[in-house]
């Protein structure tokens, strides 16, 4: 989704209550035309420098401040660039500096196709959005300069992707594991305790990925139908006890009501102003 956003002087961000609310995995992109962006726990900088872009990761919280601005927003899903990306869970507010010239050829290429999105064919869309998914990831692998942890982690950069593709095709299985995981992809358990220490563990990364998967069908009307339960036990939960309990533990709410909509509901009527124009926020929540 690739829009033109205007809005006046603002505090915004995402909390996890939100982020199990709507269920969105996608990135978003922004270029700013006029205005500024300031993030405190901003990466690579604190202050969206003129002509440079912001990247955030909507599974993420983060908190950020705007002056008045107009700017173009592409929301992308994170399946189209998460496998091109070496870290890909590190990119939440990510400052992209525009003397990099990767970063200002993306910035040109967003313009040109919001100047020229009305005209074209769906399969002009899809080949535009293959060459996005390209240069973002592109822009985010070299964002932090070639340094010897870089290199180090480029040189793994297949296995990490060979990894988290098994993960996620097996997912739904409860005999999934680091012992079996270890096993089926041919590596120690130390080198796959390794890989997966950026992310809190081999447990903790099966756990976030599920939960992930748990939100979607939450959020998907065409499992309205479907018990906490059969969503527990797709999701490779042993029990809807245990899945309960990791959702209230990771998002501080449940399964129930993330389904029943209490969630979102509460922030519709928190804190609201009728005058505001929510289509983009809208827009954002029914994006699956």
């Amino acid at each position: 989704m690739l829009m033109n956003v205007k809005s006046r002087e603002q505090n915004w961000g995402r909390a996890y209550s939100q982020i199990a609310g709507n269920g969105m995995d996608h990135y978003g992109v922004g270029i700013f035309t006029k205005g500024s962006l300031a993030c405190e726990t901003g990466k690579g900088g604190t202050e969206l420098r003129r002509k440079g872009l912001v990247v955030y990761d909507l599974t993420q919280p983060f908190t950020a401040q705007t002056s008045d601005l107009e700017s173009i927003s592409l929301t992308i899903p994170r399946a189209l660039v998460e496998e091109l990306l070496h870290q890909p869970d590190d990119h939440c507010m990510r400052f992209l500096d525009p003397d990099d010239p990767m970063v200002r050829i993306l910035y040109d290429q967003l313009t040109s196709i919001y100047q020229n999105v009305r005209s074209l064919s769906h399969q002009q869309s899809l080949a535009i959005g293959k060459t996005l998914a390209l240069m973002i990831s592109n822009c985010l692998n070299t964002a932090s300069g070639p340094t010897r942890e870089t290199t180090h982690q480029r040189s793994g950069i297949m296995n990490m992707v060979r990894m988290r593709r098994y993960f996620r095709e097996n997912l739904g299985s409860p005999d999934l594991n680091p012992r079996q995981a270890a096993h089926d992809l041919g590596v120690s358990r130390s080198k796959l305790y390794n890989y997966f220490a950026p992310y809190g563990g081999v447990y903790n990364y099966i756990r976030d990925m599920r939960l992930r998967q748990a939100i979607s069908l939450l959020n998907d009307p065409l499992r309205a139908r479907s018990s906490i339960y059969d969503l527990a036990l797709e999701c490779g939960f042993s029990s809807d006890a245990s899945f309960i309990r990791a959702f209230r533990e990771k998002y501080d709410t449940t399964p129930g009501e993330v389904r029943n909509g209490a969630v979102v509901s509460e922030r519709q009527t928190t804190n609201t102003n009728d005058l505001v124009d929510k289509r983009y926020e809208s827009w954002l929540y029914g994006l699956t």
